[in-house]
């Protein structure tokens, strides 16, 4: 069957064909004229049909001239709405800052220790650790309010109270009024200490509502058990229970900064943040300085510094923009 021939649309396009010529030839015939004839012609020229084709097109135009404001709105209250959002996820997951009581370390470590942190002190004899533990809590209590324990597996609470009184620091006072307690512990009851769960320690914690800890030492508390493993055990038991007390703890230790920062599976990789006390020589100078040094702080923009502290008549001191050698 032969195909059906749509003559209708061939006569349009032959229609708009020679619609096109005539227009072209009027176009072409007019120019063709002199100007002044040209424009004699154009003075009576009807505009009235294109004005309102130009007013036609200008009631759509606004539409077409908001799509991409619009897209732009749209990116704008994108990008409010985002900001919005982590400002809710800071303020929801924000770090809470307990001071140190340090004179001059807070303003290096983003206004404190993280709350409920366990912070190892590490450094030799006679660098001041047993000192740092003691004003931490001291002005803890003083100044905030907070009432804290010093855990001693070494050193008698009549020594700590006798070297704490040169730098004003009356922890028989604080004890009396419920705010300050030592607990001892000796070789024989650190393994009953364990099967209860830390018993005394929590126990105190909840009758004082202590909100800090000071561990004297951990290094201490691990010479009292008898082997590698077992020490290690006992030490992962004890940093579990340290964390479900939910204190703000300082753990001092005896153990080499650098080993204590590396080492893998070491007390150091147990706490939040490790600090460093020395007590350097000038080889040249022949003299030592007391310094410190925080190698680690999770969750904190810390100064990588070497820092000078001085013992004050208040306590430690950091002087960060003192030259260490």
């Amino acid at each position: 069957m032969p195909k059906k021939i749509d003559f209708s649309s061939i006569v349009g396009t032959v229609k708009k064909k020679v619609e096109e010529k005539r227009l072209e030839g009027e176009m072409r015939a007019f120019h063709a004229k002199p100007k002044h004839q040209r424009l004699a012609e154009s003075e009576g020229f009807d505009f009235k049909h294109v004005i309102n084709q130009v007013k036609e097109k200008a009631q759509i135009a606004p539409k077409i001239a908001l799509a991409p404001a619009g897209v732009k709105a749209a990116e704008e209250a994108n990008l409010a709405n985002q900001k919005r959002l982590l400002k809710e996820a800071k303020s929801k997951y924000a770090i809470e800052r307990v001071p140190t009581g340090i004179h001059g370390m807070d303003e290096l470590i983003e206004g404190g220790f993280e709350k409920g942190s366990a912070v190892l002190i590490v450094g030799s004899a006679g660098t001041g650790k047993t000192l740092f533990g003691l004003q931490f809590l001291y002005y803890g209590i003083v100044d905030h309010n907070e009432p804290g324990i010093f855990i001693s597996f070494e050193e008698e609470k009549e020594l700590l109270y006798k070297h704490s009184l040169p730098f004003g620091w009356n922890f028989e006072e604080l004890e009396k009024n419920g705010l300050f307690k030592v607990l001892e512990y000796k070789p024989h009851n650190v393994e009953k200490l364990m099967k209860e769960g830390g018993g005394t320690i929590k126990d105190q914690i909840k009758a004082m509502g202590a909100k800090r800890l000071v561990i004297d030492s951990i290094t201490a508390y691990a010479l009292l058990f008898k082997d590698e493993y077992e020490r290690r055990e006992n030490i992962l038991d004890f940093f579990d229970l340290l964390s479900k007390w939910g204190c703000t703890s300082i753990i001092i230790s005896e153990l080499p900064p650098k080993l204590a920062e590396i080492k893998e599976g070491s007390v150091g990789f147990l706490t939040d943040a490790i600090i460093s006390l020395y007590y350097s020589k000038d080889e040249q100078k022949g003299m030592r300085v007391h310094t410190c040094e925080i190698l680690k702080m999770r969750g904190t923009k810390h100064t990588n510094k070497l820092l000078a502290i001085g013992f004050e008549k208040d306590g430690i001191t950091i002087y960060p923009d003192v030259e260490v050698f």
